[in-house]
Formats: structure tokens, sequence, C-alpha cells
């Protein structure tokens, strides 16, 4: 068995994303009321939108994030989504 420097989750292109998320918006006082829009994504995300939207989908399946469309898709960071992150660093830097 080979040893992966970082648990096989961190590398999912969805919690890839989810950190992207929460590192456009966690700046905001109510990170999870910051509407993401997907010109900032394709901006930080090195994936084609396809592939993005996949991942966005799944996140919403798993509560991490919800979307709404309005003039433009608005997709924002849960309190669930905050905490995985957090669970995610959390086992990174134990290793």
């Amino acid at each position: 068995m080979s040893y992966l420097p970082y648990p096989y989750f961190y590398f999912m292109e969805r919690y890839q994303l989810l950190q992207t998320i929460y590192e456009i918006s966690k700046h905001d006082p109510k990170p999870e009321t910051y509407p993401c829009k997907p010109r900032e994504l394709i901006l930080r995300f090195m994936q084609d939108w396809t592939t993005i939207q996949q991942s966005l989908v799944d996140l919403e399946q798993e509560k991490l994030i919800t979307t709404v469309q309005q003039d433009t898709l608005v997709i924002r960071i849960t309190k669930e989504g905050i905490w995985k992150i957090a669970e995610l660093q959390g086992v990174l830097k134990k290793r």
C-alpha cells in the first residue's frame, strides 16, 4: 500500500472547489451569505465550467453549498460547508 501525503478526499475536485468558495467568502462577516459568482470560481479554480458545474451539483447534494439562479448563478457556502472545510483542514494539519 502506498502512502499518500494527504487524505484522498482532499484531492476530490468538489472539495477543492468548496475550499475555493470558502476562500472567496471567508472575509465576509457572514460567509454563508456572500453571493459567490461563477466568474469568481472560473478565475480561481483551474477547471472547465462543465467540471465546475458537476462539482457544484455534488456539493449541493451534500448540503455544503446552495445555488440560486438570479441574473447570474449565485453560490453560497452553508454552515455545513464551513464546518467541512474546518474538518478537512484539521485532518491535514494533523499529518
